[in-house]
């Protein structure tokens, strides 16, 4: 008999992969520039790259750590909310398989993503910590990219004296793969530096990439939303990042596929969410030793902080600040 995702949801999170997404045969045509540009303003200086192994190993000892085996009594799908798991596990699991149309723009891209990974990610993270009710996906007004390039948050609404304001932890940027390569996305993920703009240096220089760009894009995006925590994905393949807390450097995982495993899509999903709200046992920005570029309230720790005792003579990434 078939398990319902809840009876042991660290082995569903663990073992559920994404199914294969239906691409359009032919590709559209689009104009694939972002409309990103050095300016002065911007204060990315240096990418990371996160160490696959210990990246992995943290995801991992995380998901043991604070996602139970044991049954947590519920349904696949909240009756009162309609949240639900909506990633298909078989044979172990019970949940069916939901029929999309094909990919064939980013608007019908952004279902598949919606749908799948980010419904069963918020049932789950909903179920682990009932405090994060209030907290959803939302998606962001278009921009002038907006049929290349979509941004959703991870949000809540909290009440101040002057209204209500978006509080957010995470976003996620979508881009289809027809758009994104994985060549671009590896070289995303690489090891670089940005030189900064003097009041002498014209930002129309040199072409700019289209990595340079997607990090142009991202930076803007997430200092504007005061949000430093980011996923990027062409559904294909995924990549989660971070900036550090004076936002002139970032720290970014290497590009998993969408059917990867030890750790799944779902795994990492669930742990960086979590991560980016402070929760228990959750991924710890390293302190980056330059001086701060804008004022944060973000949680930093030290580099040595982000492994576990035994393992103290490790970092999760390389080279110096």
């Amino acid at each position: 008999m078939a398990w319902r995702a809840p009876d042991n949801l660290r082995f569903y999170i663990q073992e559920a992969r994404l199914v294969s997404i239906n691409l359009s045969s032919s590709q559209p045509s689009v104009d694939a520039a972002l409309h990103a540009l050095p300016r002065r303003y911007r204060k990315l200086r240096a990418i990371h790259p996160l160490r696959l192994a210990l990246f992995n190993e943290h995801c991992q000892d995380w998901t043991e750590n604070y996602v139970p085996c044991g049954s947590l009594g519920e349904e696949d799908e909240d009756k009162e909310t309609g949240e639900r798991f909506t990633v298909p596990c078989p044979p172990f699991y019970q949940v069916p398989s939901i029929s999309l149309a094909r990919a064939d723009s980013l608007k019908r891209l952004f279902t598949w993503i919606d749908l799948l990974p980010l419904e069963t990610v918020r049932r789950a993270v909903h179920l682990l910590y009932p405090e994060t009710q209030a907290w959803s996906f939302a998606s962001d007004a278009d921009d002038p990219d907006h049929t290349i390039f979509k941004c959703i948050t991870w949000s809540q609404l909290v009440d101040h004296d002057d209204g209500r304001h978006c509080r957010s932890a995470m976003s996620i940027f979508i881009q289809p793969p027809w758009v994104l390569s994985v060549r671009d996305l590896e070289s995303f993920c690489k090891r670089q530096s940005f030189l900064g703009l003097s009041s002498s240096t014209p930002w129309h220089g040199r072409p700019t990439t289209p990595h340079e760009r997607l990090w142009y894009k991202v930076w803007d995006c997430c200092i504007t939303r005061s949000c430093p925590w980011f996923v990027v994905s062409t559904y294909t393949h995924w990549v989660f990042g971070v900036f550090s807390n004076g936002w002139t450097a970032a720290f970014v995982s290497p590009v998993y596929s969408h059917d990867s495993h030890d750790p799944s899509v779902l795994q990492l999903l669930l742990f960086w969410l979590c991560s980016s709200m402070g929760l228990p046992g959750g991924w710890v920005v390293p302190e980056v030793r330059i001086e701060p570029a804008y004022p944060s309230h973000h949680l930093t720790a030290t580099v040595s902080d982000l492994a576990a005792t035994d393992k103290s003579t490790y970092t999760l990434w390389t080279g110096d600040d």
